[in-house]
C-alpha cells in the first residue's frame, strides 16, 4: 500500500470552489478500483489549508489515478486556486498492513 498526503494552501477568495472541486475528485476518486481510501481535511486552525490523504493498493494505482479524467479535472480547475503549489509527501504502510482493514 502507498499513502500519499497532499497539502494545498488555497486562496481565501477560492475556498468554496476548491472545495466544490475537490468533493468532485474525491467521488471519482473512491470508485476507483486500487483506490483504498480519499479523504478531502481542512485544516481547523489554518484557514485555506487542505490535506488529502490518499490510499492506494499500489504504484500501479497511483499511476492509475493520475491518468483519470477527474484528477485531470481537478489539477486544472484548481490550479489557479493555490496560494502556493501543493506538497506531496508518499509513505509506506507499516500498521495496519492487511489492505481489508482500510
Amino acid at each position: 500500500m502507498i499513502v500519499r498526503i497532499i497539502t494545498v494552501h488555497v486562496k481565501p477568495e477560492h475556498i468554496e470552489a476548491f472545495e466544490a472541486e475537490t468533493v468532485r475528485n474525491h467521488e471519482g476518486s473512491v470508485a476507483e478500483p486500487g483506490v483504498l481510501r480519499f479523504d478531502v481535511l481542512r485544516d481547523g486552525d489554518q484557514r485555506g489549508r487542505y490535506l488529502l490523504y490518499e490510499v492506494y493498493r499500489d504504484q500501479a494505482a497511483v499511476e492509475a489515478h493520475k491518468e483519470t479524467v477527474h484528477y485531470e479535472r481537478w489539477k486544472d480547475a484548481v490550479a489557479d486556486m493555490m496560494a502556493k503549489p501543493r506538497e506531496s509527501t508518499t509513505c509506506e504502510v507499516v500498521a495496519p498492513a492487511d489492505p481489508d482493514r482500510w
